[in-house]
């Protein structure tokens, strides 16, 4: 900046094209200003924070980080945010996009080509005004810091595609429409080849041309940025695609090539998988253009594919996330009333088994009853956990600690033929999960492990810290998460692996590839529910007969929270106090209302009933005595907070005691955290523990 005064100004321009770079230092250098260069944002902000320039020149659309990335970084940067910025862009050129820049807060907007004269007069004004700090330009910054990037970025990258597709189209008619003038203008011909050449170079998409006559075959330099191998030679291109081609896509291309070539057609558009350089599958898209000469004969095809494989994974996260949404709507609309039935039916069952004790037979019968509804108790439960709708009680804990105490049980459930490993990174931060669902999940990544090992092998549990910012979650579609702080726990086996078919449907409910009998298919699925209910994620990563390795990401526990927080067990033994009260009991399902008042009353309580949070509102209002609120959570009208916060209005010091048969996300909005943790009792439940809970919210 020190020649500015003598009116040599130093611009850095950035741009990953060495021809546009080439041009603006063509112009500015023959003005007398000084330029320097940078390939993409972050060398930009490298040389920048070296010898900071007087004006900054970007284009928008760049590898590494973009403009857009650039020129918030850069406004955020209390020594640069001052030096003018000017957006130069020819691919982002819709009023969203200028409106974006302009947020952000850059100078002055400017579409390629520019006239020089106007390029330079445009310059010399915003450097001569100086940066403008627009108003919006903080709130801006500070909306976008709040959103992953990648959201904002996604609508974006899918209008692009589309752009990108429809402009592959028409420079397929514009040399379509070239090549039927072949026999009137060979030399036209011959321009609009080395056009199109040109274009294929200028872009990191695959372009291709093919003489279909002679079978001679020329392909763009981005066959190596895409798929990540050398350009075949011309008379190998087809054969190495057809090499690269899915297996389960091969018969299916190929097919509608030669229908596509024998028909009338001249456009051709499909999607196909191909295998990259390292192994894995990418999702092509392909656009083709083929010429036929006068008798309808294919002469030759010109087009090109892009890779789409960050969009199809994007949806499939989509639809994945849906799949979950829906089934935990459909499982929460049905599990209150579900486990109403289950409560009543147990209860009862239990009750009619201490009536008959002395009839062996029809013990036995109560028994199977018993047991059946314990069985769709824990169905119940694990829809919920699959649905993310299971009541959790998160603590702080300390993950290897948990790890450890559960060696003994990991031990038996693997067996002899399996050695455990551990490796644990120092000073591991502590999570915030529930802890009996983290043991859970422990035990069923184990069980998985366990039958991928028939011939035995080597269970690893490993964990350290990460912290996944917005970058991270840009550049990793496949794991959503939150920007912050988190402990990645990883079990990996030795055993058979995963087919790349299979992988990615071991989260879904019921998906099993084990005979049937031997697997429900809800393993997996309850521990991606799991991770995503505790504000974490799941990822897994595996190669048949290399063995798989299963990640939790767990969040950290933030501040100075305590462990613990967790109700008493309402297995432990009755209280001998002979000391009884009034408990008013608040239940629209008049089965459910019915057991609970026979249970209660055999236990020594004397009881209000009520059908609605209306009649028992009534009832205090009269004048009823009352020392335990007992109310289902989720009713018709009022629900159960509601109805304790009015009861407690009306009868000062109240106690209450909540229960639900359905954990799902409007129970967490209705009642406090630790108010759920320690005042809720989950139907389906036995006649001890509805006594036990009465008497620990009576003496609380």
């Amino acid at each position: 900046m020190q020649n500015r005064e003598a009116g040599v100004v130093q611009a850095l321009v950035v741009d990953d094209k060495e021809e546009n770079v080439y041009y603006l230092r063509a112009l500015l250098e023959a003005s007398g200003h000084q330029v320097v260069a940078a390939s993409n944002g972050m060398v930009a902000l490298e040389k920048a924070q070296i010898v900071p320039p007087d004006i900054i020149i970007s284009d928008l659309l760049m590898p590494q980080m973009d403009g857009y990335a650039l020129l918030q970084a850069w406004k955020s940067d209390p020594v640069l945010r001052d030096i003018p910025f000017i957006v130069y862009t020819a691919t982002y050129t819709e009023p969203e996009d200028e409106k974006l820049a302009r947020d952000l807060g850059c100078d002055e907007f400017l579409l390629k080509p520019t006239e020089p004269d106007i390029f330079l007069s445009v310059m010399n004004e915003v450097l001569q005004r100086g940066s403008v700090k627009q108003p919006a330009h903080a709130a801006a910054l500070a909306r976008y810091d709040k959103e992953p990037l990648f959201k904002l970025y996604s609508h974006t990258l899918v209008r692009k595609l589309e752009e990108k597709s429809t402009e592959l189209e028409r420079v397929n008619r514009v040399l379509r429409q070239d090549i039927e003038r072949r026999e009137r203008a060979e030399a036209a011909l011959r321009e609009n080849e080395e056009r199109f050449r040109l274009l294929a170079q200028a872009t990191t998409d695959v372009a291709w041309d093919w003489d279909i006559a002679t079978n001679y075959y020329w392909v763009s330099d981005g066959w190596s940025h895409v798929l990540g191998r050398p350009v075949p030679a011309s008379g190998k291109v087809g054969d190495v695609w057809q090499a690269l081609l899915h297996p389960d896509d091969r018969a299916r291309v190929l097919e509608t090539l030669q229908k596509d070539l024998r028909s009338s057609a001249h456009v051709r558009s499909i999607k196909y998988r191909l295998r990259h350089g390292n192994g894995q599958w990418l999702h092509i898209d392909e656009r083709t253009q083929i010429v036929r000469n006068e008798k309808g004969q294919a002469i030759r095809a010109v087009g090109g594919f892009i890779d789409i494989t960050r969009q199809v994974r994007l949806e499939e996260q989509v639809q994945r996330t849906q799949r979950l949404e829906s089934l935990g709507q459909l499982t929460g609309g049905v599990a209150h009333d579900f486990n109403n039935l289950l409560t009543v039916i147990l209860g009862n069952a239990q009750l009619l088994s201490e009536e008959v004790e002395r009839d062996p037979r029809l013990v036995t019968l109560a028994n199977m009853v018993l047991q059946a509804a314990e069985k769709g108790a824990e169905l119940t439960r694990h829809l919920l956990a699959v649905a993310r709708r299971q009541p959790l009680e998160p603590e702080r804990l300390d993950a290897e600690k948990v790890v450890r105490g559960m060696l003994p049980l990991l031990k038996n459930v693997l067996g002899t033929r399996v050695q455990i490993r551990l490796s644990f990174a120092q000073a591991l931060p502590p999570i915030l999960v529930d802890a009996g669902q983290l043991d859970n999940a422990l035990l069923n990544l184990a069980v998985n492990a366990r039958d991928a090992m028939v011939e035995g092998g080597c269970f690893t549990i490993s964990a350290e810290a990460v912290q996944v910012n917005e970058e991270s979650t840009e550049t990793d579609p496949g794991l959503p998460l939150k920007p912050g702080d988190y402990v990645a726990l990883s079990v990996a086996d030795t055993g058979s692996g995963i087919s790349a078919d299979d992988l990615p449907h071991v989260f879904e409910p019921f998906f099993t590839t084990k005979a049937e009998g031997q697997g429900s298919g809800l393993g997996l699925a309850m521990v991606f529910g799991f991770a995503l209910q505790s504000g974490g994620h799941v990822s897994v990563e595996s190669e048949p007969g290399q063995g798989a390795k299963f990640t939790l990401y767990l969040p950290c526990a933030q501040g100075d929270a305590t462990s613990g927080g967790r109700v008493s067990s309402f297995d432990e033994t009755l209280s001998k106090t002979e000391s009884k009260g009034v408990v008013l009991i608040v239940e629209d399902d008049v089965d459910v209302r019915d057991y609970v008042k026979n249970a209660l009353k055999s236990a020594g309580y004397q009881l209000q009933l009520a059908r609605s949070p209306e009649q028992a509102l009534e009832l205090l209002q009269q004048g009823q005595v009352c020392d335990l609120l007992f109310t289902d959570i989720l009713m018709p009208g009022m629900n159960g907070r509601e109805l304790a916060k009015r009861a407690r209005a009306i009868r000062p010091g109240l106690k209450v005691l909540y229960t639900t048969g359905y954990a799902g996300h409007d129970i967490h909005n209705s009642l406090g955290q630790s108010e759920l943790d320690s005042h809720v009792l989950h139907k389906p439940y036995r006649r001890e523990k509805l006594v036990v809970a009465v008497e620990l919210a009576m003496r609380s």
